[in-house]
């Protein structure tokens, strides 16, 4: 289902925008706002992800590949 909205765009925005065909600028722009949402989600994920390492403890390596052994032979 499709949604009218109504947006704000910078002048040179527009200019670029008019540019585009009648009947692909709504599809541009879902494309876009796709995209950017994407990489905000991703960023604030990283974010996330940084705050809750820091308050984990450290591993060593020795550690880290017994857990990969580990969970390797709990696959087969």
């Amino acid at each position: 289902m499709a949604h009218r909205v109504n947006i704000m765009l910078d002048d040179h925005v527009w200019k670029v925008l008019q540019k585009v065909p009648r009947g692909e600028r709504s599809k541009i722009i879902n494309e876009a706002m796709l995209s950017a949402l994407s990489t905000q989600r991703r960023k604030e994920a990283c974010k996330r992800m940084d705050a809750l390492a820091k308050t984990l403890p450290a591993v060593s390596m020795e550690e880290i590949v017994e857990w990969i052994r580990r969970d390797r032979q709990r696959v087969r």
